[in-house]
């Protein structure tokens, strides 16, 4: 006897290039090292309330691809974060930048 399966519903779509959460879905390095090191695990606890310059915001969420205040400043935290290790990164994964989606790599300023 043959069983039937039921397709499941689509989940909700998402507009890649206004909502994308960070790390584990985003193409940045800096976020991909961050997640690497650990800095992305546990909850998100730390809140805060900050007024930018409006172009500034507009070019790293351009950046980043999220018009997200939080996947912004996480990103931008990433980047504070890890950017000493962007070096070492670079020299474990060269061999495998070929492998690399060219998104990423157009990211990475050589």
């Amino acid at each position: 006897m043959a069983t039937v399966k039921t397709a499941q519903p689509p989940g909700p779509r998402r507009n890649p290039a206004t909502k994308r959460s960070p790390g584990r879905e985003s193409g940045t390095v800096a976020l991909q090292i961050a997640e690497g090191l650990g800095l992305l695990d546990g909850p998100k606890t730390k809140h805060f309330n900050a007024k930018v310059p409006p172009k500034l915001f507009q070019a790293a969420a351009k950046r980043v691809g999220t018009t997200s205040p939080a996947a912004v400043i996480t990103a931008a935290l990433a980047s504070l974060a890890t950017e000493d290790e962007l070096g070492p990164w670079l020299a474990r994964n060269w061999g495998t930048l070929a492998d690399t989606p060219p998104e990423l790599l157009d990211q990475i300023d050589l």
